[in-house]
């Protein structure tokens, strides 16, 4: 089975058009941000990753250069879904990115079949017959233990061990020994609220690398390295309250993918002169 990996707003779109054209059988996981998407691949690697974004630019291309510059980012093949270059010079780009492929977001889920099946060097339909060949159910073979209802996981013989010897105290365990507390905050630093998260939230979305780590404009490694640094630790879950943490689990994950996405270009000096270059307000 093929496995895909799509990074990009429009991720979850594709992998519905993917499916609806070869069928449940082709294994694709998304996400929006490419840093998510790279922890993602190191848990369960991808054949391909495909980065998909509607509007384009060179902010897509700085992008996909950070995908590369990680260590396994560039071990795959990695295409590209997203509005062609505006100079036109899609085969330089491809060359120049180490792209198996560029379609516009146009492209026909058959089209981008074909590719994806000539990116892996496979003969052409075979992933359509892998794929009807993956849907067909194999019935379970009986297992000792099971019943009428189907295969058990037990053999019917359950043994548990006491976890304390027979007639000794009850234990206590505090609360704080269970879930970790906040640190203790620094001298400018009044603790983790949800207005901040909100706010934090909004700038990440908003995708401006500078905002995202409260820099201006133009700030040197070294300090981008201190912002994100403290960033980072500030929305790590296992430093703030466990309620908010509980209330706030996917938007602090957001916010962490969105820091690590903004250090992995701003941090690198060649992809930040890029993307100074490609991000000055005309």
């Amino acid at each position: 089975m093929i496995r895909l990996l799509i990074i990009g707003r429009p991720a979850d779109d594709w992998a519905q058009r993917l499916h609806r054209e070869v069928g449940q059988g082709l294994d694709v996981d998304t996400a929006r941000l490419p840093s998510a998407g790279i922890r993602q691949f190191e848990a369960t690697p991808a054949d391909l990753i495909i980065v998909a974004d509607d509007r384009g630019g060179s902010r897509v291309e700085t992008l996909a250069r950070a995908i590369r510059k990680r260590p396994l980012g560039g071990l795959v093949p990695l295409m590209m879904i997203c509005p062609l270059p505006d100079d036109g010079d899609v085969a330089a780009r491809v060359r120049t990115l180490d792209l198996v492929g560029w379609h516009p977001p146009e492209v026909e889920p058959a089209d981008l079949v074909r590719s994806i099946e000539e990116a892996l060097d496979i003969d052409p339909g075979q992933l359509a017959e892998e794929i009807d060949s993956s849907e067909q159910v194999v019935a379970p073979d009986s297992a000792e233990g099971s019943d009428e209802g189907g295969a058990s996981y037990f053999d019917g013989h359950v043994v548990l061990e006491p976890l304390d010897e027979p007639g000794s105290p009850s234990r206590r365990i505090a609360k704080s020994a269970i879930f970790r507390g906040p640190s203790s905050p620094s001298a400018d630093d009044e603790g983790l609220s949800a207005d901040e998260i909100s706010r934090t939230l909004k700038a990440v979305r908003h995708e401006d690398y500078y905002a995202i780590l409260r820099l201006r404009r133009g700030a040197e490694t070294q300090t981008v390295r201190q912002a994100f640094h403290r960033l980072y630790e500030r929305f790590d879950p296992e430093v703030i309250n466990f309620e908010l943490v509980r209330r706030f689990q996917d938007e602090l994950d957001e916010i962490r993918d969105a820091l690590e996405d903004a250090f992995a270009v701003l941090g690198d000096p060649d992809l930040r002169e890029v993307y100074l270059q490609h991000t000055l307000k005309k």
